[in-house]
């Protein structure tokens, strides 16, 4: 079994700027992000905790009733300076507040936010909320009320798009396609007969009204592609050189396949994972050292029911730890691997979390299996 802590390099939560979370659905992703937060506002740092997640797991686990929105909210205040905050991406309110801080004026952000075509944008264009997630970052990367961002991706697929978000922005308003047409000097900044040709020709395939929506946005974004692009090459390095990326998974084999898939994914674009987060394994191990509570004679004999029942939990977790190395071997690199025992009940309270984040203190003092969440 791969050893889950001794010598292992936990620098992946302290020497990063930005902790990037990533894992497929239901294995407890949510939840480990908020506990990294609180381990790290702890030890006197202050953090802020997104998700760009759209369900509402994050404010569930912080005991938030009254959920969160694109603003940081405060969670908790810690000895030594320490700060837990956590906020929910909102991409209209980001987009808008991204259009404010790139135009030249007033009177242009203003006539881009009344804009048909951005209101549509913010809503419905696929790939917005990745941007837009991308965008919130590059914002709290530059908020001085932070020393440190935890990010709690949505599963799987649309985290690897938020990855290649900055990338895509770049290509676009680079490309000659938008040099040559939606560019201050394009086709449609020239009001020439061929021009007016092609605008009629495209009025009577998709509505003049749209059209006119389009040639107008594009007009009033002249400047603001130049800022999108250099804050789409910034978060790219931020990506790149500050950022530790932990992929959270669960003992069962769709689950760790789905991150084997993520780990080679995630390697193409930006490097190796640092860190693997085995949740909800089996309280009880093949190993006596890290077995959490086990009588030395469970009462009933050796053919009772108590001892029936731990001989089943002790072949699954011989099952478990050998899904792991099959998929630590195929992931490869050097990864630090922490193991979270499965809990007898959810995270649900900052309490509940604070037991979470000091164990995850506790492994990183190198003290063995840890008890995980729900």
């Amino acid at each position: 079994m791969t050893d889950p802590n001794p010598g292992a390099d936990s620098a992946v939560f302290t020497n990063h700027r930005v902790v990037l979370c990533l894992g497929s659905g239901g294995v407890g992703k949510t939840t480990v992000a908020a506990a990294i937060g609180l381990a790290l506002a702890d030890r006197g740092e202050r953090v802020v905790v997104l998700t760009i997640d759209p369900a509402h797991r994050l404010a569930d686990a912080l005991g938030l009733e009254s959920g969160l929105d694109n603003e940081p909210r405060r969670v908790s205040a810690h000895e030594g300076g320490g700060e837990l905050w956590a906020t929910m991406l909102d991409q209209a309110e980001t987009f808008e507040a991204v259009v404010r801080e790139e135009a030249r004026t007033t009177e242009q952000a203003e006539r881009i936010l009344a804009n048909p075509l951005f209101r549509n944008l913010t809503r419905s264009l696929s790939g917005t909320n990745e941007y837009m997630a991308a965008e919130r970052l590059h914002q709290l990367h530059g908020d001085a009320r932070f020393d440190r961002i935890v990010v709690d991706t949505p599963p799987s697929r649309h985290a690897l798009d938020f990855l290649d978000s900055p990338g895509r922005l770049n290509r676009f308003v680079n490309h000659r396609l938008y040099r040559s047409v939606f560019a201050p000097r394009g086709l449609l900044r020239t009001v020439g007969l061929g021009t007016q040709l092609v605008l009629r020709l495209l009025g009577r395939i998709v509505g003049s009204r749209l059209v006119d929506d389009v040639v107008t946005f594009f007009a009033n974004f002249e400047g603001l592609d130049a800022g999108f692009d250099r804050r789409a090459t910034e978060t790219d390095r931020i990506l790149r050189e500050e950022t530790g990326f932990v992929l959270i998974t669960a003992p069962r084999r769709r689950a760790l396949d789905e991150a084997c898939w993520i780990a080679a994914n995630v390697a193409r674009r930006v490097g190796p994972v640092d860190a693997i987060v085995v949740n909800r394994m089996c309280p009880v191990s093949t190993d006596s050292a890290a077995v959490r509570v086990e009588p030395d004679e469970p009462p009933g004999g050796a053919d009772g029911p108590l001892a029936v029942n731990l001989r089943q939990l002790r072949a699954l977790a011989a099952e478990e730890a050998l899904l792991i190395d099959d998929a630590i071997a195929t992931i490869g690199g050097r990864p630090t691997v922490v193991q979270l025992a499965e809990r007898a009940l959810p995270v649900a309270e900052l309490e509940t979390l604070r037991e979470l984040a000091g164990d995850l203190s506790r492994w990183e003092a190198g003290q063995g299996r840890l008890s995980g969440p729900d």
